[in-house]
């Protein structure tokens, strides 16, 4: 297929790590390179922990719009806003799994992993016949993983000292958040690409819970990656990051009934300065664009009718 012989040739060029899969929803034609191979999911696993959300809130353990209040044992180090605001909040259900998912709150994501526990998640992707989906780590763990700190939360070292080193030196490439197996969370890209064809198809929970999931995921903020060079509001996708890893995952609409669905992997160990370097931002902005490439690619040529 011309599509993945462009696709795989921009990967190989690219000198990167990667794994990608991609799914033309309607016509169940599968395209993918490298696309059984585990990878760090990095804030991608979010995807797996709102599809058990809503599976929970169907099963009447919850509402949706039921709140919850914003506690200090959950404040995250990482993406989002939550982390910067005063506890007593209490966002609804809902609103953390939008914030969760457009701006890749690890605060929201740890409330929401703690209310349906992350052994469901896993189990429920297994009951979807995803076996290559692991998510045993909440946001913290995955953290400290990444710093060789224990992942269960430490009494004597609070949110502040976790910034504090988060600031002093890089993660660890060495380190278990990097392992290629469940021991921390890691998905193939074929997996991560069937998951966003059965929500597209509303598979992957009632047809009305996977619909209200597209709704959340097409309110992404970050556009920067595949779904760069695609036209606005074609995309509902969910990026994840970590040092060295770039990854997104999602589905591209170029009409009714040509629906794609994508995950895409990559991982470069060039050992780049810690924080905002201008070395980092010309690494990270040359994996944005050849992951755009790819973006570019899929919606020209792949499996259009």
């Amino acid at each position: 297929m011309a599509a993945l012989g462009k696709i795989a040739g921009l990967l190989a060029a690219s000198g990167l790590d990667t794994g990608f899969a991609a799914i033309a929803v309607e016509r169940q034609v599968q395209i993918e390179s490298n696309g059984a191979a585990l990878f760090p999911t990095a804030s991608t696993f979010k995807v797996p922990v709102m599809v058990e959300v809503y599976a929970q809130a169907r099963a009447g353990r919850f509402a949706l719009n039921d709140r919850i209040t914003f506690s200090e044992r959950f404040r995250v180090v990482g993406s989002g806003v939550l982390q910067t605001l005063s506890t007593g909040l209490q966002p609804t259900i809902r609103d953390l799994m939008m914030l969760m998912t457009i701006v890749s709150d690890n605060t929201a994501t740890d409330i929401l992993c703690d209310l349906v526990g992350r052994a469901n998640v896993v189990e429920r992707m297994r009951s979807l016949g995803l076996e290559h989906i692991h998510v045993p780590m909440d946001c913290h763990g995955l953290l400290a993983q990444a710093w060789n700190l224990p992942p269960d939360r430490q009494p004597d070292f609070d949110y502040p000292a976790f910034k504090a080193k988060s600031r002093q030196q890089p993660m660890s490439f060495a380190s278990a958040a990097y392992r290629r197996e469940g021991v921390t969370n890691v998905a193939s890209a074929i997996d991560m690409a069937r998951l966003m064809a059965l929500i597209a198809m509303g598979k992957a929970g009632t047809r009305e819970d996977c619909v209200d999931m597209i709704a959340i995921l097409e309110a992404q903020l970050y556009q920067d990656r595949v779904p760069l060079y695609l036209p606005t509001g074609c995309a509902a996708n969910k990026t994840g990051s970590l040092r060295g890893l770039r990854n997104d995952v999602g589905l591209i609409r170029r009409g009714a009934g040509d629906t794609i669905a994508f995950a895409l992997f990559t991982f470069d160990n060039t050992d780049l300065p810690n924080g905002n370097s201008r070395a980092l931002v010309e690494a990270n902005a040359r994996i944005s664009r050849l992951m755009g490439e790819v973006g570019q690619v899929l919606w020209d040529e792949f499996a259009r009718r």
